[in-house]
């Protein structure tokens, strides 16, 4: 669910629609996945675009907007995503797989959301989100690498200046005992 509101505008980029358009106008693609220990956000793009590019995806972790008009719509789509999953076989071993692990491994999380796990009409999941992106999305927890054509100092340049706006919240990671 916050894989998906973050795609969804920022401060700098309001437009929900505007890093799609930026990305594959300029030859590119871009997705995410959650993982049992990782969060992966990832684009591709022409090598000249790489610079607005960037400025674009950085805002996700500087500024994202979070709008409450887009919450229903993507827990919806959050729901749809898994309902596809069901049949899937590979999925359906996963499920198996969560329920042989300790309790409290992190491997046993739900992998995918539905309606149901949001929390559909139980609080306000955008306050829920808020609060987990502060807690959980701290600049001492993340790790970013981009490739480009550009000499190493250049793309150093590039990334410093919009990536050193990522908030440190000095956040903890998960362990598991």
């Amino acid at each position: 669910f916050l894989e998906h509101m973050l795609f969804l505008g920022t401060a700098r980029y309001p437009d929900p629609g505007e890093y799609q358009e930026f990305i594959s106008a300029h030859g590119g693609s871009h997705n995410a996945y959650t993982a049992v220990d990782h969060t992966n956000y990832f684009f591709d793009v022409e090598p000249a675009s790489l610079d607005p590019a960037l400025d674009r995806f950085s805002q996700f972790f500087v500024a994202p907007l979070f709008n409450r008009e887009y919450v229903e719509r993507e827990m919806n789509a959050v729901d749809s995503e898994y309902k596809l999953g069901l049949k899937d076989d590979a999925r359906r071993e996963y499920d198996v797989l969560r329920e042989l692990v300790g309790p409290g491994h992190p491997l046993g999380q739900l992998a995918v959301g539905n309606l149901q796990t949001l929390g559909e009409g139980e609080s306000d999941i955008r306050e829920d989100l808020l609060a987990f992106y502060a807690k959980h999305y701290s600049a001492n927890l993340m790790t970013l690498v981009v490739l480009g054509r550009e000499p190493l100092d250049a793309l150093e340049a590039m990334v410093s200046g919009r990536f050193g706006a990522v908030q440190d919240r000095d956040a903890t990671a998960r362990t598991v005992a």
